[in-house]
């Protein structure tokens, strides 16, 4: 009486419920079960009611929890070839069970429940990535609008997942190696070393020794001891071996072999060494070029370029220039302590700029302009004349045309007004631009 006062009280609730509900009374006999119970077992109500649980059910722990009168908290039974989860409690009244229920859901819901966590999981890791990819912290990166540069630093992203070798490909200044650290940075070696290696700055002599280190008595003047190489400091990390195309044919067949089987030899040693390297290689000059002139190997190049990124001029960025002079100003300002703002028609100048330098002469001249301004406003008179040449041709244009010799004075006042329409007054506040930390 107990048990079924509860029932009806509570069978709205009970039947609303996802899970399956079946309750038993003391003598095992199924009494209630919901309609969740019908959809996780295929097994009618009718086939349920009024028979012992055990009938229905051979497997089932209800019988156990009416004996013990303990309950069984994530029990796993077969029911009708379903595996469910259970969790079994007794109805205790006045000290004696009168029943108990069972509430168990499908293991196959658990298990697809569990995988849409997966992916939902998945999914927010992705565009945690994504949303880091585009706001990324390092201050050298800078996401425009350009297609080009987007798609590249989207290369760039997908590189650093995975541990192939990479060729980075662009003109000089147009940020190799930004991007070389962009891809360790985000990689799964990102604590590792990452070592650089310019080798169009080391002679050839000795290019070989910096790169596999060198034994005891290898050469004359070879330190005691030996030396590591770069590729043994860079073991477990990434090597960035840059301007790759001034490497010559004999240094080429031995990193070929390098990557080939990911063992170096030292100079004048006689062991090989296991090493574990990801080469991030770049280069400003057109390698398949070189191959075809038989000035570069053709199998070193397929090895090199696995993924090949091609990083765009800065010429061909040219709408996104002012995001890099804001980039510059806020760097350069922050590192030599100054604070400045660029003005608008300073901005056309400098974005209609040819920048044969890439984003590196962008830097030197944003730096030159910080250091020697002086009222923490960069206009157009502040830019060096490379940048602007008119700005020497207005000087000599003044068109002089009067009936007479003009006197000095009225000389003076015409080269004054020739200058004001050359040089407009930084007073007007409007031709400021917010870049910069005035922002």
């Amino acid at each position: 009486m107990f048990i079924h006062n509860i029932i009806k009280s509570s069978e709205s609730i009970l039947e609303s419920i996802h899970d399956g509900i079946a309750i038993a009374d003391s003598e095992e006999n199924v009494i209630y079960v919901n309609e969740a119970n019908y959809r996780i077992t295929g097994i009618q109500a009718s086939e349920f009611l009024g028979k012992k649980v055990s009938e229905v059910v051979p497997d089932s722990h209800i019988p156990q929890v009416l004996t013990t009168g303990s309950k069984l908290i994530g029990i796993k039974t077969r029911v009708n070839d379903k595996d469910v989860i259970s969790n079994i409690v007794p109805f205790v009244y006045k000290g004696k069970i009168e029943g108990a229920i069972s509430i168990f859901r499908d293991i196959s819901e658990i298990r697809e429940l569990n995988q849409k966590l997966k992916d939902a999981k998945s999914t927010i890791k992705h565009l945690y990535e994504e949303l880091d990819f585009l706001t990324d912290a390092d201050s050298n990166i800078v996401v425009g609008n350009n297609i080009a540069m987007v798609q590249t630093l989207k290369t760039s992203q997908k590189a650093s997942r995975v541990s192939s070798t990479v060729l980075l490909q662009g003109e000089s200044g147009t940020g190799k190696e930004v991007i070389a650290r962009f891809i360790h940075k985000h990689g799964t070696r990102s604590a590792k070393p990452f070592i650089t290696v310019n080798c169009a700055a080391i002679p050839e002599s000795l290019l070989e020794s910096e790169l596999f280190g060198y034994e005891e008595g290898a050469f004359t003047g070879a330190k005691k001891g030996g030396r590591p190489g770069m590729f043994e400091l860079a073991d477990t990390g990434t090597i960035f071996l840059d301007e790759i195309g001034d490497m010559n044919f004999h240094l080429q067949a031995k990193l070929l072999r390098v990557l080939q089987s990911r063992e170096i030899m030292r100079v004048g040693g006689t062991r090989q060494k296991q090493i574990d390297v990801r080469v991030i290689a770049a280069t400003n000059k057109n390698l398949i070029q070189m191959v075809q002139d038989n000035t570069f190997r053709e199998d070193l190049y397929y090895r090199l370029a696995v993924i090949k990124i091609l990083i765009p001029s800065l010429r061909q960025r040219k709408e996104d220039v002012h995001l890099y002079i804001q980039n510059a100003v806020n760097k350069i300002g922050k590192r030599l302590g100054k604070n400045v703002s660029v003005t608008p028609r300073a901005i056309k100048i400098l974005t209609e700029y040819s920048y044969p330098g890439n984003i590196r002469e962008l830097e030197n001249i944003m730096e030159v302009c910080i250091v020697s301004d002086e009222d923490g406003i960069i206009d157009i008179n502040d830019l060096p004349d490379s940048v602007i040449p008119i700005k020497k041709e207005v000087k000599h244009n003044i068109n002089l045309s009067f009936n007479e010799f003009p006197s000095l004075s009225e000389v003076e006042a015409l080269i004054l007004r020739k200058a004001i329409e050359a040089y407009h007054s930084k007073s007007d506040g409007n031709d400021y631009c917010s870049y910069g930390n005035h922002a």
